[in-house]
């Protein structure tokens, strides 16, 4: 650890590698959730299409397997459920990712060869002929960089770091303006101009955030030696230490089902609902996206006052029970949006009042999360629990891929309000359980 702590002092007192994973973090953010807002779109209004169906390379058999394994579908809801299991598989290989940085190259290692294997996967997503596959190894790209990102993070300072919690909520930062820049200009550039040209600007962020690891390299702590990581090993009481943060991931799954939908059903709400002309401009639907991930940016100075002014009178609270706040407003978020679902067009502004209070629970929960799973898991397995973290995304959006096919059957706000539900059930229950897991956590 005195090695990590005699790294060049760059940004407001931390690890000038900070500066490293938060750049390469936010240009592969831009990448991914880029693509990630034209891709429901691009599936739904022209390539699941019946003169566009030609095109697409194993097309036959996708829609053969997921219509075995969930029933005959429409072909807009074969692009919900492959969106959400898109969302499902990119939140899921961080598992394998993390379990490659532990035990086999290391996070630096992994971390690099996850944003080529992404930039290469995003290639294939131009090509209808390749856009199955190349969905499939995009997301086995970015599962393993993000988790090695952040396993980076936590490396560049000791556990007992007050920066560590600071540290994450930058990262999120880098995130999060990535996340804003990607759909309002890639996604603008796919919707409104060529869907081709958006996926390859995509491709090309991600190429710079592999770009940014590789001369950033020398900043970063040095990978432990392969077999000191595979040599490494479980502590007597882990294991109630590894079923806390599962019950901890599993709660997170209901907050991420109703997330997971603003990245997949909501955009085609927003096109068929949503009154999107704004003084004679008509605002594009990916740039929901863009304001989504605007709005934890926006809420970051407010809700840090809040914490600073709690701290004061001893009354901020501990980690479970922000997670339990986010969970809530991500629920009054959508019971919002159900509200607001009534009318033949819902205002605009009404969508931004949403995205606001969604992402004032995004900010309460994400980074909280990630710091909590990066201070308490156990050593030998950092990395594979920081994957657990979006193992629950995982759980989340492929739920939420399923329910999407609802969209055309239900009333809007009975749709909505099914998805307040969930993230709803998931603040009760922590805060009912909350105390029990702080004992097992240390809190």
């Amino acid at each position: 650890m005195g090695q990590q702590r005699e790294f060049v002092k760059d940004w407001a007192g931390h690890p000038a590698g900070l500066t490293v994973v938060t750049v390469a973090e936010g240009l592969q953010a831009a990448g991914v959730y880029g693509v990630q807002a034209l891709l429901i779109l691009y599936m739904a209004n022209f390539l699941f299409t019946p003169d566009q169906l030609a095109s697409v390379g194993g097309f036959v058999a996708w829609r053969g397997l997921l219509e075995n394994l969930f029933g005959p579908m429409s072909l807009q809801a074969l692009a919900t459920q492959t969106m959400g299991l898109y969302l499902g598989l990119f939140f899921l290989t961080p598992l394998l990712g993390g379990w490659l940085g532990d035990r086999h190259w290391g996070p630096r290692l992994t971390s690099i060869l996850g944003a080529v294997l992404a930039t290469a996967g995003m290639v294939m997503v131009i090509l209808p002929a390749t856009f199955l596959p190349g969905l499939l190894v995009s997301a086995f790209g970015a599962g393993a960089l993000r988790c090695n990102l952040n396993a980076q993070t936590g490396h560049l300072y000791a556990r007992d770091d007050g920066r560590r919690d600071a540290a994450f909520s930058i990262l999120a930062a880098g995130l999060n303006v990535g996340a804003f820049l990607g759909p309002l200009l890639i996604g603008a550039l796919g919707e409104r101009v060529n869907w081709q040209w958006g996926f390859a600007a995509a491709c090309g962020c991600m190429a710079l955030a592999a770009i940014t690891l590789l001369l950033g390299n020398g900043l970063m702590p040095a990978d432990t030696p392969p077999e000191t990581r595979r040599s490494a090993r479980l502590q007597p009481g882990d294991g109630r230490t590894i079923a806390a943060l599962l019950g901890v991931m599993l709660l997170t799954s209901l907050f991420w089902l109703a997330q997971s939908q603003v990245w997949n059903v909501y955009s085609l709400w927003g096109r068929d609902h949503l009154d999107r002309i704004v003084l004679g401009f008509d605002v594009p639907v990916t740039w929901l996206q863009a304001f989504d991930s605007l709005a934890p940016i926006l809420a970051v100075p407010p809700v840090l006052a809040l914490w600073r002014w709690q701290a004061v009178r001893g009354r901020e609270p501990r980690e479970l029970g922000k997670i339990g706040v986010g969970l809530a407003l991500m629920g009054g978020a959508f019971l919002w949006l159900a509200a607001g679902s009534g009318a033949a067009q819902t205002p605009i502004l009404w969508a931004v009042v949403f995205h606001l209070v969604l992402n004032t629970g995004w900010l309460f929960m994400v980074p909280t999360v990630n710091a909590l799973f990066s201070r308490t898991a156990p050593m030998a397995i950092t990395g594979v629990m920081l994957g657990g973290v979006q193992f629950g995304v995982f759980i989340g959006s492929t739920v939420s891929g399923w329910l999407g096919r609802f969209y055309e059957t239900m009333d809007v706000q009975a749709f909505w309000l099914m998805h307040a539900a969930f993230p709803l059930a998931g603040a009760a229950i922590m805060w009912a359980v909350r105390g029990r897991l702080g004992r097992v956590l240390k809190l």
